[in-house]
C-alpha cells in the first residue's frame, strides 16, 4: 500500500522522518512503514498491512483508506492512499 503525503510547511526532506514516525504511530497493529522517500513537494510512504490483522484483504484495504485520512495531524496532507 501506498501513502502520499504533503508536509502543511516547510520542505519535503525536512519531513521524512517524520512522515515515517507519523505513519507508524496511525497504523499501530494494522502494518508497519517499509519505506519513505521524497517525490518532488511529496512524500511517498510504502506500508506492509500485517498478515496477522485478522480481517479480509479488501476489508483491511479498505479500513485503511478511511482510517489513515481520519488520523494523520494535521503536519500533513494525505493527497491519496492507493494499494
Amino acid at each position: 500500500m501506498i501513502v502520499i503525503l504533503k508536509p502543511a510547511n516547510g520542505t519535503v526532506n525536512d519531513y521524512l522522518e517524520r512522515a515515517k514516525h507519523e505513519m507508524e504511530r496511525v497504523l499501530g497493529f494494522r502494518g508497519t512503514v517499509d519505506g519513505v522517500k521524497a517525490l518532488n513537494n511529496r512524500i511517498q510512504v510504502t506500508i506492509k498491512i500485517d498478515p496477522k490483522w485478522d480481517l479480509a484483504e479488501e476489508q483491511k484495504i479498505d479500513s485503511l483508506k478511511e482510517w489513515i485520512p481520519a488520523k494523520v495531524r494535521s503536519i500533513f496532507k494525505v493527497v491519496s492512499v492507493d494499494t
